[in-house]
């Protein structure tokens, strides 16, 4: 049979694509459609982290601390967060919250340190032996071992110790002796804080004392023909070279100091 001439004619007339839909369109998987998060939903997520913030965020501002270390043989000036300002000594470690300093000035001091501090609320100084506190004053601590005493050169200073407390004036010098706090006038004040000058004055100190601050001073280890157990009045500058400055501690009570 001759087929050349036989036309035939679909029963359907659908286009490609309406052929495509309803047979294959199925086969195809639709990209998944994601649900916008609800008005509401989001202002839970927003609560949800401002409240995380308030908990977190002054947590970590107290918890951060800056720690300030002095080596032997030096000195360092240090402003802290408000311009109050701080001298110091060599061999001292300074601790404070920069980030928590606005709700409360306080700082922790080990060695010794000479503090000028802006008038506004509270300052606090820790120490191992006690806290000194004040509102706008200078004053100078010492706090090594088993020394502990602060002198006032202006404003008012509390002093505390356990559950001893005691309020000095200008002139005034207060000292842990044992477990008790021993206040008195001093007419030499400045001489407390003679060495950020580079001068060292000793009134009726123990030699040892003496000989360890000559140590911090120039970072040195100092040995002695024999120390006695006697008390040191006397002064000497930084600038005196070491041989001179050990001659000046020894002679008087006839022992040689040899720097190591």
């Amino acid at each position: 049979m001759d087929t050349k001439h036989i036309k035939v004619t679909p029963e359907w007339k659908k286009s490609k694509e309406q052929v495509w839909a309803e047979r294959f369109a199925g086969l195809v998987d639709e990209a998944p459609r994601v649900k916008p998060l609800s008005r509401r939903l989001w202002m839970r997520y927003a609560v949800a982290a401002v409240i995380a913030a308030l908990v977190f965020l002054p947590t970590i501002a107290y918890l951060y601390t800056t720690e300030v270390v002095v080596e032997r043989g030096k000195q360092l000036a240090v402003a802290l967060p408000d311009g109050s300002l701080v001298n110091l000594n060599a061999d001292s470690r300074l601790t404070y919250r920069p980030l928590w300093w606005k709700v409360s000035r306080e700082v922790t001091l080990n060695g010794e340190g000479f503090f000028r501090v802006m008038k506004g609320s509270r300052f606090t100084v820790n120490t191992v032996h006690g806290s000194v506190a004040v509102l706008g004053t200078s004053f100078n601590v010492f706090s090594r071992k088993e020394r502990f005493d602060v002198t006032c050169l202006t404003g008012k200073v509390q002093v505390s110790s356990g559950e001893q407390s005691a309020v000095i004036t200008p002139s005034m010098q207060v000292r842990l002796v044992g477990r008790q706090l021993q206040t008195s006038d001093t007419e030499h004040a400045k001489q407390a804080i003679g060495w950020t000058k580079g001068w060292f004055y000793f009134d009726h100190t123990p030699l040892h004392e003496v000989i360890d601050e000559v140590e911090r001073q120039y970072n040195i280890h100092v040995t002695a023909s024999g120390l006695p157990d006697v008390y040191y009045t006397g002064s000497f500058s930084r600038d005196k070279t070491l041989d001179v400055v050990l001659e000046i501690i020894g002679k008087p009570f006839g022992i040689t100091l040899t720097a190591n």
